[in-house]
């Protein structure tokens, strides 16, 4: 299963560098687009838990080393964005939130995914330098 490791993590940064555009603009084009993207997404996590790499992935990886290590520093970004969601509405069948909850739930998911970006990047940026000097 490859859903752990420097594979997924690249796979979240390009779908996250793709999708990202598409989601400020509000048009059908762009949301069918998006709809794309996120398929594509979904159908190359599924092969990755099946031990299947896309050769864009590896491609990306190989001939692109350092563009596809900051990828996959903001590669986490999708999972997260996916995986709490999912989270709060099945927990919503045992808690009773009210809609003030929801949508304070709903903020702090964007504040963490904006200030997670830059602060992601900083990091790798960091660690590369660090690890480049030593």
């Amino acid at each position: 299963m490859k859903l752990w490791s420097k594979e997924a993590l690249v796979l979240g940064g390009i779908y996250g560098v793709l999708g990202t555009p598409f989601t400020y603009i509000e048009n059908n084009i762009s949301e069918q687009v998006l709809t794309v993207l996120s398929l594509l997404f979904i159908v190359c996590i599924v092969m990755l838990c099946f031990n299947k790499t896309p050769k864009f992935i590896t491609q990306t990886i190989s001939k692109y080393p350092r563009f596809s290590y900051y990828l996959g520093s903001i590669g986490w970004i999708p999972y997260f964005a996916i995986i709490i969601p999912i989270f709060l509405t099945i927990s919503a069948f045992f808690i009773d939130y009210s809609d003030n909850t929801i949508s304070l739930c709903v903020n702090i998911i964007g504040y963490i995914i904006e200030f997670g970006i830059p602060v992601s990047l900083i990091i790798a940026f960091l660690l590369k330098k660090y690890k480049k000097t030593k």
